[in-house]
């Protein structure tokens, strides 16, 4: 009975992208074919086989490994038999922690056939020096998966794994986007009636009523897939948040916005959520659903709760007015006719030795001061080849300079990567003394951080450059819709302008006090300095 109760053994396989370009060697059928001959050959009983396709060797919370686990408690397994040490793992403390703590507490025999490890035949020397290499080995393949994707997002081209709603994949490249038209259509006119001041809530009930199926739902029908978005029972459901993603997406303008999320770790691959000036944004990398303007508008609109004023109507200047101090809106104080600072209603501080102040202008001069601003932008009082040169002054046009200082540098980054592993392997194999390693690897350590760092930076720039060559000609463009303008709207000012910033009042005169707006435009920064009298 005892020789029954050990022989009685799990069977476990495991395969994900760690193993590169063995996988097809340590496919799933050729691990079981194998074990299943190593069984039979060592007259084992095999209690069941335990099999995760698809997971990595670094985390262990596997829905089959788990299983076998409490399977091991459960007293049904005394021998856990896999294809070698990698296949239980590649986090070298846990595997430490099963093969040597768990295994042995629980009476099981661990077995990994082409690692020759068999711990019924008492320690083995080789295992931990093999758990370290698996280990570093997955940290290898994590990084050149990391740089892969990097290098594609810079390139602009499509990292996930379906195409966002609107597009497709192109058939001759799955990592170029290209419009699928009848879910642009909609995507056209969800972008319509947020123009039109309609929100999230109304745009999901009209599509509702129009029986348009959610983006899940959608792709359920061209693909038969699911996703754990997709609800079968109410197939054009849109929630309010579907509408709101798909408004704020850079995409549907021919942008590629990548690396909004990375994991922890490549041991934890917990998503967390990167700070937008962490973003890789490539522009113009396929045929745009929406014009760029309307989406500009658009993120006005979305951006700014708009209040109803009993007084007043509607506040166009709603979300547009900013303190200069601070950095809060002003609000409008309908008994007053006034606008006011709103960090000086909360008692915020400006620095530590004071507060914020109110910052007080009145409606009828910012209207009066912006209506007469912008009616000399759009009727040329602002020479344009001068106006340009201003709002590109400290532009200088160095992208071909800076692509090749970026290829060089990404050049030498890779083969940063190469010494270090090469340096790993060869204090592994005693050809180097780990003094010797630790200063190499040192030294190729700090020369590759201050070469992501430079990459970084050159990144950044040749983003902005391409950006700022654009700004300018897109105000200009943009007033070619306004001959003069009579009256002030809340649609002219989102079309044209991004923020007004208000400084609090001075002296500038006899008697006499005032208050400087400056008016930043869209796509181009401020223009000179107004003054308000107050």
């Amino acid at each position: 009975m005892l020789i029954k109760r050990q022989n009685r053994a799990a069977i476990y396989c495991r395969l994900s992208r760690d193993d590169g370009g063995d996988a097809e060697s340590n496919s799933i059928i050729n691990q079981r074919a194998l074990l299943q001959r190593y069984a039979k050959d060592n007259n084992f009983i095999i209690h069941d086989e335990y099999v995760d396709d698809g997971y990595s060797g670094t985390g262990f919370d596997r829905p089959e490994f788990k299983r076998m686990i409490a399977d091991i408690e459960d007293g049904k397994i005394n021998t856990v038999i896999c294809k070698d040490l990698s296949r239980l793992g590649r986090n070298n403390a846990m595997v430490a922690y099963y093969t040597e703590i768990f295994f042995p507490d629980n009476n099981v025999r661990f077995v990994a056939v082409n690692d020759a490890i068999d711990t019924f035949e008492g320690e083995n020397e080789i295992m931990a020096f093999k758990s370290v290499i698996n280990e570093y080995y997955a940290r290898d393949i994590s990084k050149k998966v990391r740089s892969s994707k990097r290098i594609r997002a810079i390139n602009g081209q499509h990292n996930s794994g379906n195409a966002p709603y609107g597009y497709a994949k192109n058939p001759e490249d799955r990592h170029k986007l290209i419009i699928d038209e009848e879910a642009a259509k909609t995507v056209r006119a969800i972008f319509s009636m947020a123009a039109d001041g309609v929100g999230y809530y109304s745009i999901s009930k009209w599509l509702y009523n129009e029986n348009i199926l959610t983006p899940a739902a959608y792709f359920h029908q061209q693909t038969g897939k699911n996703n754990y978005r997709f609800d079968p029972d109410f197939p054009c459901d849109w929630s309010p948040r579907s509408i709101q993603r798909i408004l704020r997406s850079m995409v549907y303008i021919g942008h590629m916005v990548s690396h909004k999320q990375a994991s922890k770790s490549f041991k934890n691959h917990k998503l967390i959520d990167l700070p937008k000036e962490e973003w890789i944004i490539v522009e113009n990398t396929h045929e745009p659903i929406i014009d760029p303007d309307l989406f500009e508008k658009v993120q006005q609109i979305i951006s700014v709760k708009k209040r109803a004023n009993k007084r007043l109507g509607s506040n166009i200047f709603a979300g547009l007015l900013i303190c200069a101090d601070c950095g809060r809106h002003l609000v409008y104080m309908s008994t007053q006719g006034r606008f006011n600072c709103d960090g000086y209603r909360h008692s915020n501080r400006v620095g530590a030795d004071r507060r914020c102040t109110p910052h007080g202008v009145s409606y009828a001069a910012v209207y009066e001061t912006v209506a007469a601003n912008m009616n000399a932008v759009v009727s040329g009082v602002f020479n344009k080849s001068d106006f340009i040169t201003q709002m590109l002054k400290s532009t200088e046009d160095t992208s071909s300079h800076d692509q090749k200082a970026l290829q060089k540098l990404i050049s030498r980054d890779n083969e940063l990567k190469t010494l270090i592993k090469k340096a790993f392997e060869r204090n592994a194999l005693g050809f180097i003394t780990d003094s010797t390693f630790e200063d190499l690897y040192g030294g190729y350590q700090k020369e590759q951080n201050a070469v992501t760092a430079k990459i970084d930076k050159l990144q950044a720039k040749l983003s902005a450059e391409k950006s700022n060559n654009t700004r300018a000609g897109r105000i200009l463009e943009l007033t070619r819709h306004y001959t003069e303008i009579s009256e002030l709207t809340r649609e002219t000012l989102l079309d044209l302008i991004e923020k007004i910033v208000v400084y609090e009042p001075s002296r500038t005169g006899e008697n006499k006090r005032g208050c400087r707006l400056d008016i930043h435009y869209r796509f181009t920064g401020k223009t000179p300095d107004s003054e308000v009298s107050l």
